[in-house]
């Protein structure tokens, strides 16, 4: 089997998360971050609650990735955790905003 380059150094940046290297985490959140925080965007309500759900998400990066499967990339894995999280903080805000006018 053939690994791309990129295939390689996202393998070796995985092991190293696993490991609980900061720099691999840090490289990961300069890769990521900004476009995490656009993503978000599109689900909360402004950009803090954006960022909040961004940090949300790199915490749930720390917890989760020893049981990273590698059924998809690491960057896809990532953005559906963050879209998940998104989607849910938006429901909330949702559901609050209804209670107030029932």
């Amino acid at each position: 089997m053939l690994v791309t380059p990129a295939a390689a150094d996202e393998l070796q940046l995985i092991e190293a998360l696993r490991r609980g290297d900061e720099t691999a985490f840090v490289t990961l959140v300069d890769r990521y971050h900004t476009a995490l925080v656009r993503l978000a965007a599109l689900y909360v309500p402004n950009r803090t609650v954006a960022e909040d759900v961004a940090q949300e998400t790199w915490m749930g990066v720390i917890r989760g990735i020893g049981r990273f499967e590698g059924r998809s990339s690491l960057k896809t894995w990532i953005f559906h955790i963050l879209v998940n999280r998104a989607k849910t903080r938006g429901e909330k805000r949702i559901e609050r905003e209804a209670g107030r006018k029932g």
